[in-house]
């Protein structure tokens, strides 16, 4: 019986042994699948990219990342643009030249004491209005408030003529028609589109060089706060106004992804 006993109990043993063999790979699978979704969820970045960076407090001539802008290309005086996105540019104005449009850079790279200008000239003319948001918003419907301009990334240009009704007819209305159906191909989308829920003020005149701006936009969803935007006249009104949710991420879904 001892011998019978010990055989039943061996043979137990054994199988539960096997089964043992057999969880356990399928642990390590999981706790693999794990590690590798935890390292997909991690973006990385550029070393330059940081908050300065995004708040366009840098000079353009001296970084890395941008080149000047040859005069024939724009009617402004040492202007620049990231060299990938003037690269794209390049290809994109001569394929408008083959069919008959010129496309002229009227903006490119603004730093942030260039748009601190711009913001306080347009504070100075609206002293009638007392309320600090409402003279904000009022500013908001076209002209960003410093630190939150997408110019400030060198992917981003003004072309031709920046009023929307030039574009409705004319030579404007083939030019913009030429550019919504060419200007993804060089990598550039229109991110204040007609119909968004909140930002700016539509803008046929702007375009963004996608593969660039997306990273510095999500970059920005990720790590920009109100409480950053300061040193200007209504700097205080941002965090009322909710300017980095509503102005720098409210923007075209298209030039997002």
């Amino acid at each position: 019986m001892k011998i019978v006993y010990l055989i039943v109990l061996s043979l137990i043993v054994l199988s539960s042994c096997k089964e043992n063999s057999k969880t356990t790979p399928v642990a390590k699978t999981q706790k693999k699948k794990h590690i590798e979704n935890d390292t997909a969820v991690k973006k990385s970045y550029p070393e330059y990219l940081n908050i300065d960076f995004l708040m366009g407090k840098f000079n353009p001539a001296k970084h890395k990342r941008f080149v000047r802008i040859e005069d024939k290309y724009t009617n402004k005086h040492n202007v620049f643009l990231d060299k990938d996105a003037y690269s794209a540019f390049l290809k994109m104005y001569n394929a408008a030249y083959k069919d008959g449009y010129k496309l002229m850079i009227v903006s490119a790279t603004r730093p942030f004491d260039y748009q601190k200008r711009i913001w306080e000239r347009n504070w100075a003319k609206r002293a009638k209005i007392k309320d600090p948001v409402k003279r904000a918003m009022d500013i908001l419907k076209f002209s960003s408030m410093p630190g939150t301009s997408r110019h400030h990334w060198g992917t981003e240009v003004d072309l031709n003529v920046l009023e929307n009704s030039y574009y409705t007819d004319g030579q404007g209305k083939k030019i913009f028609d030429w550019m919504t159906k060419n200007a993804g191909k060089y990598g550039f989308c229109r991110p204040y589109t007609a119909g968004r829920p909140y930002g700016y003020n539509e803008e046929k005149w702007h375009w963004s060089y996608k593969p660039i701006s997306k990273i510095y936009t999500q970059f920005a969803k990720e790590n920009m706060k109100d409480e950053y935007i300061k040193g200007f006249k209504g700097a205080e009104t941002a965090k009322r106004i909710q300017v980095t949710k509503k102005y720098i991420l409210g923007i075209n879904q298209e030039c997002k992804h």
